[in-house]
């Protein structure tokens, strides 16, 4: 997909069937091992069963799902927080908005899942869908509509545009305490006589703000540097007016794209680097715990940059679900985040 975006300035039409594949292809393979890992971050399914202590939070972070997923074909971790880094959908129709959040509320056992768009969601993208919705919509849609489904949809989806979202560990860890407990006695009382009782450990209960100074407070915004003429782009150079209100008190940073020499390369164009220079120098001031996104589906995986010498880092996360080829192979990545 971006296998020639810099080689022409001319804008092109979306592919029609952007999976682009052939039969004669052959199967990828799934990133399971994408090498050594900072502490507490694991490539599902092998994170431990458990955190290391009841009052952390677990983080499943994902990204360009595109419709793709579904329970039998992607099972998401049990987690307290999904982050999705946007394109959920494949052209960004009503329809395709409509599922993504179908699959979201079928994650009963995440209680928040935050969400942010990315290039695919063009409906999403006011400006542009009233310039180009013709190119990708058979039938012009309503963009109001779009985004009051995900901002209405409940069921702890959080849509975020270019806004903050603050994570309030301690109540999110005693509500989802206090479902277990429920669904334990429920259980319990149901079960004949003689058999082993589901139980939940006491050691286990979180007490309102027990170790909580305050949440940890996420950022997101969709937009990337431009390429052809899709949702949420903006020219190389003009992106610092964005990144500029990324708050300086930032922990987890949510970007569709991702910042320059971080998840980024796209192998075919000789290994060239195609994140954001303006992000990244961003990044430098607000030197987020962790940054969280996709794009590039090349580029999966996780790396680091070391502030200071080392004495802190923030670790870059590319969560691309898909493969270059549309595929949902690449597995989840989790963030076991301690108390603040």
């Amino acid at each position: 997909m971006f296998s020639s975006i810099f080689k022409s300035s001319e804008p092109k039409p979306p592919p029609q069937n952007f999976r682009g594949t052939r039969p004669e292809e052959p199967t990828e393979p799934s990133k399971e091992d994408i090498g050594p890992l900072p502490p507490n971050i694991y490539v599902a399914p092998n994170a431990p069963a458990y955190k290391p202590a009841p009052n952390w939070l677990r983080m499943v972070c994902i990204s360009d799902t595109h419709n793709t997923t579904d329970a039998n074909n992607y099972p998401i971790p049990e987690a307290d927080i999904l982050v999705h880094a946007g394109d959920f959908t494949k052209m960004g129709t009503t329809a395709q908005v409509d599922q993504f959040i179908c699959w979201l509320k079928s994650l009963t056992h995440i209680p928040i899942k935050v969400v942010v768009a990315g290039n695919h969601e063009v409906i999403l993208d006011k400006e542009f869908y009233e310039q180009h919705w013709h190119r990708f919509h058979t039938t012009k849609e309503d963009y109001q509509a779009a985004v009051d489904k995900l901002k209405s949809a409940g069921h702890g989806i959080i849509y975020l545009n270019n806004e903050s979202y603050t994570v309030d560990g301690a109540k999110l860890l005693h509500k989802k305490y206090q479902k277990q407990k429920k669904q334990s006695s429920t259980k319990k009382m149901t079960q004949p006589a003689g058999a082993d009782a589901m139980d939940i450990d006491t050691s286990a209960v979180v007490e309102l703000r027990d170790g909580w100074v305050e949440g940890y407070r996420i950022w997101a915004s969709p937009w990337q540097p431009e390429y052809w003429e899709w949702a949420f782009n903006e020219v190389r150079g003009k992106l610092k007016d964005i990144w500029k209100h990324i708050p300086e008190d930032t922990d987890i940073l949510m970007t569709h794209g991702p910042p320059k020499y971080h998840g980024d390369i796209v192998p075919e164009d000789k290994e060239l680097h195609v994140g954001c220079e303006e992000l990244l120098e961003r990044l430098k001031v607000v030197r987020p715990l962790y940054h969280v996104f996709g794009h590039i589906h090349q580029g999966y995986g996780v790396s680091e940059i070391e502030w200071d010498g080392g004495s802190h880092s923030t670790v870059c996360i590319n969560a691309s679900t898909c493969t270059e080829r549309y595929r949902p192979l690449n597995q989840p990545i989790i963030v076991d985040l301690p108390p603040k």
